[in-house]
């Protein structure tokens, strides 16, 4: 994601790019193969489902493997709304709908169940829902879900009613143990939303990150969560058309999934050597923006894809233009249609760093909040030596925001990379902020240069392709690019980890930084 400007006082998502000299950033994912996932378009005042599943991925060695699949058509009419707020009411024991029938567990507390996939079937104009969730199996006879404001109606597995409790924010199921998968359908209601944490009718976007997928459906926030879904929206207005994923085939993050409705104009930019398909999705009126911001799209994705390894998520991928206000700027990596916001609609960095994100991010995902650097520092780098194969230098602008950053009289610099796991609120931390992003873009560079950024690209790629659709810690990266190189080149990169990432003071003479900006 990429920030900017006053949003970090209203922000509750990681896709807006902060602060002075510009600077977005963009995300995207990686990944190895396996099905593909097929796009789904919907327009309004039609009826009809959700689009195909597609054809199978490329496999999970080689450059640029292809992915597959085909784009589906479907939906219909109405606008609506969606989740956010604190949670249902507490402590509505009972089936929802039934007694549970004989031998069905009591509503029990388990945070450790594992989502396999996540079906969402979500009306916009009704604001009804419904997940049909499947667990891994499991001797626990509970399962727990974040709900944020959701209201629940009912819960079922194949063979009837299960026992639930509501407490604010949460739903606990009791879970019939059969040794085998175990299906959950839940249906219920989402509210809309405003402050971008959930649905939010009236800009035509979702948006759940980093800890907001609750408002839109049942689910777990924990960063390391991976699951694979689908989506079938209906009620979009007539004369409007919702771009979202109809099935992200490779285990994703909890916030990846995403809608986006409004009057767009596809512009289709061409076809990877891999396969993949790639578009710009444009409000009216955004046609030269839209146009300026991809106009090295296909070539950003070919090196990405050649480089790092067959992108997981679909065929079909692109930007999407979203009307997030004033003061918004930068995009989300709700892959394989990130969104981009209108205002930064033209910028390069923000739709390669979005793209990227496919990659690191989405594509591995972090195992911790704090290897916020392992998602963001990674795709700003990718974003910046994608470009430079085309003749786009992203670093001049870096630099800037970097002299920002390190300024000794500010109060922006941290440390990129905390010695913990998941006890910071990312929302509230200093790391959430440029730090992570230009901090790790720029250990990356100096990586680069140390090793050779051909020897650092071998090892990006295979920690890539050993870990897409998993999570992962940075401290894992830096040891496997350690083992990458010879021991001077490891020691090397070890010393620059801790002055990069460790340290709070930058390891850079600002004077030779962004010269025409003053500290």
């Amino acid at each position: 994601m990429r920030r900017i400007r006053a949003w970090l006082s209203i922000l509750t998502s990681a896709t807006l790019a902060l602060g002075a000299c510009g600077g977005d950033d963009g995300e995207g994912g990686g990944g190895n193969g396996g099905d593909t996932s097929s796009s789904s378009i919907s327009a309004g005042g039609g009826g009809g489902g959700g689009g195909g599943d597609g054809g199978s991925g490329g496999g999970d060695g080689g450059s640029g493997g292809g992915d597959g699949g085909s784009g589906g058509l479907g939906g219909s009419g109405g606008d609506g709304g969606a989740g956010g707020g604190d949670g249902g009411s507490g402590g509505l024991g009972g089936s929802g709908g039934g007694d549970g029938g004989s031998g069905t567990p009591p509503a029990g507390e388990d945070w450790t169940r594992d989502i396999l996939s996540t079906a969402l079937d979500l009306d916009i104009t009704t604001l009804a829902g419904k997940a049909t969730i499947v667990l891994a199996p499991s001797d626990s006879t509970a399962a727990s879900f974040e709900v944020g404001d959701l209201e629940i109606t009912s819960v079922q597995d194949p063979s009837g009613a299960l026992e639930y409790e509501l407490r604010p924010g949460q739903l606990h199921v009791g879970v019939p143990s059969t040794g085998s998968n175990a299906t959950l359908v839940i249906d219920y209601t989402f509210k809309p939303h405003a402050s971008f944490d959930g649905w939010m009718p009236e800009q035509g976007v979702s948006l759940l990150w980093p800890n907001f997928c609750g408002n839109l459906f049942p689910c777990k926030s924990d960063p390391s969560e991976g699951v694979i879904f689908t989506m079938h929206v209906t009620g979009v207005p007539e004369g409007m058309t919702a771009i979202y994923p109809d099935r992200i085939p490779v285990a994703a993050p909890s916030y990846m999934p995403a809608i986006a409705v409004a009057e767009f104009i596809k512009l289709e930019l061409g076809t990877t050597p891999g396969g993949t398909h790639v578009n710009v999705w444009h409000l009216p009126g955004e046609e030269a923006n839209a146009a300026s911001g991809a106009a090295h799209l296909v070539e950003v994705f070919d090196f990405l894809e050649t480089t790092y390894g067959p992108y997981p998520f679909g065929s079909s991928v692109g930007p999407v233009s979203a009307d997030w206000g004033g003061g918004a700027y930068g995009g989300m990596e709700h892959h394989p249609f990130w969104h981009v916001a209108s205002s930064a609609l033209a910028s390069e960095d923000v739709t390669a760093h979005e793209a990227a994100h496919g990659w690191f991010g989405n594509g591995v995902r972090i195992a911790c909040w704090e290897d916020f650097v392992l998602s963001e520092g990674t795709a700003t780098y990718l974003a910046a030596h994608a470009l430079e194969q085309v003749g786009v230098d992203a670093w001049a602008d870096y630099e800037c925001q970097l002299k920002t950053i390190c300024d000794p009289e500010g109060t922006r610099n941290t440390i990129a990379l905390p010695d913990t796991c998941n006890e910071i609120d990312i929302l509230t931390h200093p790391l959430w902020s440029n730090v992570p992003y230009m901090k790790g873009a720029f250990f990356f560079r100096q990586v680069a240069e140390v090793i050779g950024a051909g020897v650092l690209d071998q090892a990006l790629r295979e920690f890539y392709l050993t870990n897409v659709g998993d999570a992962a810690r940075m401290q894992d990266l830096l040891d496997h690019i350690e083992t990458s190189t010879d021991s001077d080149g490891a020691a090397a990169v070890d010393a620059l980890a801790t002055e990069w990432l460790r340290t709070r003071d930058c390891p850079v003479d600002l004077a030779t930084l962004c010269p025409e900006a003053a500290p």
